[in-house]
């Protein structure tokens, strides 16, 4: 029985199908007579028919369509995001590499005005900075390949740093000047005091310069620059002028005078090492 209604169903079809055929190709000979009479009421019959499954399929279309919509837009997203990280990327890299030039002018201009030439200077970059908030030295990618040696002076664009304290082949180790280990012979710019800086105790950012014979003679806001003096046997010396700090503070009681140093001694990046300081 099933089957006799389902053989009933495609012959109803293909009879349509072959009139629909008849009634297109008549549609195109003239448009009068009984034909026409019969494709108008074909058309009724078969209009109302289209229309229904034309109102079903819509909403399957527009889901189609916005199921592709959303497909587009994501990979355009993905696009945008890759092009994006490559334009930061390229930005970091401009970045970084305009700081590196100024930082590299600065110190030439050091070079130049304090005579540093002679003095031996190598250029190099920090790899490793402090990695913790009581550790005072940085590893820097010059060695004694480079000429490097322990105990050479080291500065940044903003001024002295530290000295190196261990040497491979194509590395060093600066130990910061806010190390317990650190002395450096200095002066009052303006009124020439002698002193030696040293990390102030218990305070791991500030110096301060120490055994200060007149310290009524210093002012807040003079800037302390090393003596172009040995401080104690076999250590490094820095050749004199190079700025360490600005001093914000002067005690009377204890001759000592509190140093904010000019280098950010928490974020190094490009530096110079001084290999054939002469001694004095």
């Amino acid at each position: 029985m099933r089957d006799k209604t389902v053989r009933r169903r495609r012959a109803l079809l293909a009879l349509l199908v072959a009139l629909s055929l008849i009634l297109i190709s008549a549609s195109f000979g003239g448009s009068g007579g009984a034909l026409h009479t019969v494709q108008s009421g074909f058309l009724d019959v078969v209009s109302p028919v289209e229309t229904g499954a034309s109102k079903v399929l819509t909403p399957v279309h527009d889901l189609i369509h916005w199921v592709d919509d959303v497909f587009h837009a994501s990979s355009q997203r993905d696009t945008y995001r890759r092009e994006l990280a490559a334009a930061d990327r390229k930005i970091a890299s401009l970045e970084a590499s305009a700081q590196s030039h100024q930082d590299t002018t600065k110190l030439r201009r050091i070079d130049s005005t304090l005579q540093l030439s002679p003095d031996g200077p190598v250029d190099a970059s920090v790899i490793e900075q402090p990695n913790g908030l009581w550790v005072s030295n940085v590893t820097i990618n010059a060695g004694s390949g480079s000429g490097v040696h322990v105990n050479d002076p080291v500065i940044d664009p903003d001024g002295a740093i530290g000295t190196v304290t261990e040497v491979a082949p194509s590395s060093s180790i600066v130990t910061l000047l806010n190390d317990p280990s650190s002395g450096v012979a200095a002066r009052d710019s303006s009124s020439r005091e002698f002193g030696l800086v040293v990390p102030e105790p218990g305070n791991q950012g500030v110096l301060q310069m120490a055994d200060v014979s007149r310290p009524s003679k210093v002012s807040v806001g003079d800037l302390i620059v090393t003596a172009g003096e040995r401080t104690t046997q076999n250590a490094s010396f820095f050749p004199a002028g190079i700025v360490i700090g600005k001093v914000t503070a002067v005690s009377a009681t204890n001759d000592t005078v509190t140093v904010a140093p000019t280098a950010d001694l928490t974020s190094l990046d490009t530096v110079q090492v001084l290999t054939s300081v002469p001694a004095p």
